[in-house]
């Protein structure tokens, strides 16, 4: 069986969660000794095909149809929002032999990709990764601001292939992430079929600390507070300041690309005006198979997620997995696997004084949520995971 799987961007050097998710997906569909593919565009990284750990990964060309498309626009919708037409891409799909497309992007690629396999006969899934049910209005609004005051062609385009963008209401399948993004996807479009498919961690044994930090010059006396995701406003990592006015003894280490160039500038003056930027550390550009992730979840005090909304969460599984104590925001996906006291410490969303009250808690039930979260952490693997995927792509081939 070979699988097309379509995404907007996949690069090591700029590494998410949609990125997390398809990789290891794939990892195991070829041991498997299925054969999966990956077609995306070539944002954030080159035209060109690579193959790595002898999977393919072909990257093509690409548009955002809008006039005028400074580098700066495109660079902004290339981390987050954007939504190109990449012809040579489809035409790829056309000839790839293909017996399934899962799709890992919505949008035009998603409507492309599924009118092909439409005219071809190949059964098409949708995962949504991105939490579109759940997006706030104001974080649409900033997602969208690089194509303020343009000339958007891509309609144009659109009717010229006979192509309609609402690709959630033809794909064959839907895949959510949680059960409240799955009760939202079954009221929007009554009668299709929605499945809920959590992601999952690979576990890795972690390594000495080594050098750690020394080499990011965090003192040994303080507590690291961890947070590795996207430097983005829908992470809310500013809010975690907070902890440190009250909490002299600790260090804020944020490790993630910076998909939010201005949030990130946000954060840095706000540790500024409150006294504390001598506290916070950021590191942009790990690789997912960086040693210095692992050696970071080694030193960590606690892990926190304050995430405005969250589709799923992969960083606080792998922080369980770690037997990092875990303090999140009790939103979206997060909601499904973790119970506050037990594995976790929950927190209302963007409030900083319950965040506040979470982490002062963290000391008494520290122990409980190592060992619970743990046992949280290996219902979810991506063997498993995989497995059942396969016997949902058998299915819909029948």
């Amino acid at each position: 069986m070979k699988i097309a799987h379509i995404v907007r961007r996949f690069s090591f050097d700029e590494w998410g969660g949609t990125e997390s998710v398809v990789w290891n997906i794939a990892l195991q569909q070829k041991a498997q000794g299925l054969t999966p593919e990956i077609f995306c565009t070539a944002a954030l990284d080159k035209v060109g095909v690579e193959v790595v750990d002898g999977i393919t990964i072909r990257r093509f060309a690409y548009i955002y149809p809008y006039w005028p498309m400074p580098r700066r626009d495109k660079l902004a919708l290339d981390k987050k929002g954007g939504n190109p037409f990449a012809p040579e891409l489809f035409k790829a799909l056309r000839y790839s032999q293909s017996s399934i497309f899962h799709i890992h992007a919505g949008g035009r690629l998603a409507s492309y990709s599924i009118k092909l396999g439409k005219l071809m006969q190949i059964p098409c899934i949708m995962s949504l990764h991105g939490g579109a049910c759940a997006i706030p209005e104001q974080e649409m609004k900033l997602m969208l601001k690089p194509l303020k005051f343009k000339l958007a062609y891509g309609g144009i385009i659109d009717r010229i292939f006979q192509v309609r963008q609402a690709p959630e209401s033809v794909a064959d399948l839907l895949l959510a992430l949680s059960k409240e993004e799955k009760a939202k996807l079954e009221e929007r479009y009554p009668g299709k079929r929605v499945e809920l498919f959590p992601n999952g961690i690979l576990h890795r044994e972690l390594p000495e600390i080594g050098n750690f930090r020394e080499k990011y010059n965090i003192p040994c006396d303080k507590k690291i507070i961890l947070c590795i995701s996207r430097i983005d406003y829908q992470k809310n990592q500013k809010l975690l300041l907070e902890l440190l006015t009250p909490h002299p003894d600790t260090h804020l280490l944020l490790i993630g690309p910076v998909t939010a160039a201005w949030y990130y500038n946000e954060i840095l003056e706000a540790a500024e005006m409150l006294g504390v930027k001598e506290r916070l550390t950021v590191i942009p550009g790990l690789k997912p198979d960086s040693v210095e992730l692992l050696q970071a979840l080694k030193t960590a005090y606690c892990f926190v997620l304050p995430s405005r909304h969250e589709p799923f969460g992969i960083a606080a599984l792998e922080a369980l997995d770690a037997q990092v104590p875990l303090i999140a925001a009790a939103v979206g996906g997060l909601k499904d696997f973790l119970i506050d006291g037990k594995n976790a410490l929950l927190f209302e969303d963007n409030n900083a004084s319950s965040l506040l009250d979470a982490y002062n808690k963290l000391e008494h039930w520290r122990n409980d949520l190592i060992a619970n979260g743990t046992v949280t952490a290996q219902a979810y693997n991506w063997q498993s995971i995989a497995e059942k995927l396969t016997e949902i792509y058998r299915e819909l081939m029948k």
